[in-house]
């Protein structure tokens, strides 16, 4: 399974009310994008350890950003979404307000190891 299809599974119960992508929304126009969306992306995935000239260990530090135009109060339980699917936590943080589409945002870091 890439770490692509374990994101998206992950965040399968999420997507069934919350539209979610992989790198970007793509919509038609910005009068059809939603008000609440999920973008993740991978940011880095280093080889960790090495045996016998092969990799044995590799991490993968993937970033999932929420954006609403209800601010950030009462989003998507994303992180519970991810530990469960065996992610770690890692950095958050707030992305700059976006007054084009009126969206607020907040960017979570999780890592998976393999």
């Amino acid at each position: 399974m890439t770490i692509w299809e374990r994101v998206a599974a992950a965040l399968a119960a999420i997507g069934l009310t919350i539209p979610v992508a992989a790198n970007v929304l793509i919509v038609a126009s910005e009068v059809e994008r939603p008000d609440t969306y999920i973008v993740y992306l991978l940011v880095s995935s280093p080889p960790e350890q090495h045996a016998d000239n092969a990799e044995t260990i590799r991490s993968y530090r993937v970033q999932v950003s929420i954006y609403s135009r209800a601010g950030l109060v009462g989003l998507p339980d994303v992180t519970a979404a991810m530990v469960a699917a065996g992610f770690m936590r890692g950095p958050q943080r707030e992305l700059p307000y976006n007054p084009g589409t009126r969206h607020y945002g907040l960017a979570l870091e999780f890592i998976y190891v393999e």
